[in-house]
């Protein structure tokens, strides 16, 4: 993340050094898609196709003994050349067990094959099709009956209690597509599939090893072209972002599909795990039993899941879609991993944070990558550019290098709020020393890397698009257990000036707030309203403020009851409650010469807690309350230019209530909590602002 911010630089002029042609002069721009000059499209196919099917039908075979009623949901992309196609595909199938052993979970077959097609009658609506594939399989039963016992000596908590088997296959599928409209085809087929695995014991269910079968369905399911049978070029294939990207629907959604199930193979294939294998009987089951809580830890929820999200979200921006659109993307991939990306139920927090924490990093992450990208940069400062920005956006960069965007030399987006809005950097290197109490006796201090950055000027933007103003503070620690300690992230939604001056700005905001250290954890994803405004009594000092009041949606705290927690797999013991809440806060900057040399912070959060110390709220457990307040002063001295010597004073206090209530005897025991802690950073600093 440091690399991102050093190559950003502190300017306009630093940020085009390495520009080998004048920029475009700005101009007024949305974020919009608009129509951009391109060659005139090819008449023929779009290279790429997606496929889709459901299919049900019957097993044979030696597993057939055992076998039935094969249930499958497989997706495939192909290279479409003339009438032939050859692409890759996965499979997501089950076999239920005879009776006596009907109602017992089913097995998960999972299948990785290549296929080659041949279509007939292109130019009809009606076009029959002949697929032949090969692929590698993993077969494992769901059921208890074939669970190890006793476990291995070696054996790990987390991974799979029943034996796997790998194998290969081979498979037929005659089919019939039939034109729906542009580039969508109704998917008709028959599937026939031989496979081999390695023999398995079936001694659970009174039956001698087998190692082999067939199966075939009959199969339903949709042929899209992305493009609409379009190649992707001039103004037929579609609108174009700022920076010359296609939209694109199709690839947006087929690129959250491969996150996803690319994710959930992997972890069957080169982990011993079983909750990625899934198949759409799982998927039901998941339906049905609704959302639960997990119990994960408090870094994999509240950091590496947005972190996902976040990917979600920026398959929608890579592909040309703007913020609102790129948001539902974000929403549908965590709605599709939470329900069909894990055999265990579907976790609440994890939906919550990867839909709002996603969207607030992958905003991030897609503003630090525009203002790290020169399409007219070339040599060693293009691949400096193109390689922070694979560190700081990977799925932008991924698409980037496909479609050949990052050698190619382009124009830059014509509106600077879409490539170098301006805005504020403070990057420090220091130390931190955490307290314990109200005072820093047994200190323990650490390195590390401070960094407060914001993209735009609130008072006076060109435009007012969702996330064209937002700002980031992160703290990087060495030699702790935890590297990132903090990531605070605030977004505009929509944002309105008061008066001619335009020193007042109100708006509503996003938040994501990401604190995880050995003393405290707290975060949340919250929505509010803010005031910002602005003082300055002479050209060359001003003040800046701005008073937050958002809700919570959920956020998470730690507690000393977490472990009383009902969660819907108990993997671990949660330290952390969870639950919505309100809060606010209130800064003021002084920036002299276009310098921060003063900034006061302070912020107050009300989390009523919903699962944790109160059980579940509304069903068992008592109550349970946390009112937490933390408050920082910053002092920034000058020293030469843009460099500063400072000091961050914080203090975090966590006031927590607990109440349970004895069922048999009608008492209730009352508890009150209190955690301190203060912190010290000291450190030298690039401190600039570009308002």
């Amino acid at each position: 993340m440091s690399l991102a911010f050093v190559c950003v630089g502190y300017g306009p002029a630093h940020a085009q050094a390495d520009v080998a042609a004048e920029t475009p002069a700005p101009q007024a721009a949305s974020d919009q898609a608009s129509e951009a000059p391109a060659p005139t499209p090819l008449r023929e196919p779009a290279p790429w196709v997606f496929n889709g099917t459901f299919g049900y039908g019957g097993a044979g075979g030696d597993f057939g003994n055992l076998f039935r009623s094969p249930l499958r949901w497989e997706y495939s992309f192909f290279r479409q050349k003339g009438p032939w196609r050859a692409g890759l595909g996965l499979t997501f199938g089950s076999f239920k067990m005879k009776a006596p052993y009907e109602d017992e979970l089913e097995w998960g077959y999972q299948e990785i094959f290549l296929a080659g097609t041949r279509v007939f009658n292109m130019k009809s609506r009606l076009k029959p099709y002949i697929q032949l594939r090969g692929g590698v399989v993993h077969l494992r039963p769901r059921s208890d009956l074939f669970k190890m016992d006793p476990l291995p000596p070696d054996f790990v908590s987390g991974e799979a209690t029943k034996k796997k088997s790998n194998g290969f296959s081979f498979g037929a599928v005659p089919g019939l597509e039939w034109k729906l409209g542009r580039g969508a085809y109704l998917d008709t087929s028959l599937g026939l599939t031989y496979f081999k695995v390695g023999e398995y014991d079936l001694k659970p269910v009174g039956q001698p090893p087998r190692s082999w079968g067939t199966s075939w369905e009959a199969r339903l399911g949709v042929t899209w072209y992305p493009n609409g049978e379009q190649p992707g070029q001039g103004a037929e294939a579609g609108p174009r972002d700022a920076w010359g990207v296609k939209r694109s629907y199709g690839w947006a959604i087929g690129e959250v599909l491969a996150i996803n199930n690319g994710g959930g193979v992997s972890a069957t294939w080169i982990r011993n795990v079983d909750w990625s294998e899934t198949n759409p009987r799982s998927w039901w089951a998941n339906i049905t039993e609704g959302f639960k809580y997990d119990s994960d830890m408090f870094s994999t929820n509240q950091w590496v899941h947005p972190f996902n999200g976040a990917a979600y979200y920026n398959s929608g921006r890579a592909n040309g879609l703007s913020f609102w659109p790129s948001a539902a993307v974000a929403f549908l991939g965590a709605y599709h991993w939470e329900f069909a990306g894990e055999t265990g139920p579907a976790s609440l927090n994890d939906m919550v944070s990867t839909t709002l924490g996603g969207i607030m990093v992958g905003s991030f992450q897609y503003r630090m990558s525009s203002e790290i990208l020169n399409n007219q940069s070339r040599g060693w400062g293009r691949f400096g550019r193109e390689l922070a920005t694979l560190i700081v956006d990977p799925v932008r960069e991924f698409n980037r290098v496909v479609r050949g965007e990052a050698k190619r030399v382009a124009p830059n987006p014509a509106d600077p709020m879409d490539w170098r809005p301006g805005g504020y950097t403070f990057f420090a290197a220091g130390t931190r020393t955490f307290g314990e109490g109200a005072s820093f006796s047994n200190s323990k201090t650490y390195p590390m890397l401070l960094v407060d950055h914001s993209f735009g000027d609130v008072f006076h933007a060109r435009r007012r698009l969702p996330n064209d103003y937002m700002d980031v503070s992160a703290e990087l620690n060495f030699g702790g257990d935890r590297s990132l300690s903090r990531l605070v992230l605030r977004g505009n939604i929509a944002s309105w000036t008061l008066g001619e001056a335009h020193d007042h700005v109100v708006g509503i905001v996003q938040h994501y707030e990401y604190r995880n250290n050995s003393a405290y954890t707290f975060g949340g994803q919250s929505v509010g309203a803010v005031l910002f405004s602005r003082f300055r009594p002479n050209n060359n000092v001003f003040v800046r403020t701005r008073i937050d009041a958002y809700a919570t949606a959920l956020g998470a705290i730690n507690s000393e009851y977490a472990k009383f927690a009902e969660v819907g797999v108990q993997e671990r013991i949660r330290e952390y409650d969870y639950g919505p809440g309100l809060g606010f806060g209130g800064e003021g900057s002084l920036f002299v010469s276009s310098r921060q040399v003063l900034l006061l912070r302070y912020l107050f959060n009300w989390i009523s807690v919903s699962n944790g110390s109160a059980y579940n709220r509304g069903t068992i457990g008592g109550d349970g309350d946390h009112y937490v307040q933390y408050a920082s002063a910053r002092l920034a001295i000058p020293v030469k230019r843009a460099l500063s010597i400072g000091a961050d004073l914080v203090f975090f206090q966590r006031d927590s209530h607990f109440s349970v209530t004895n069922a048999a005897t009608g008492q209730t025991a009352l508890q009150h909590i209190q955690q301190r802690q203060p912190q010290l950073k000291v450190y030298f600093a690039l401190n600039q602002s570009q308002h």
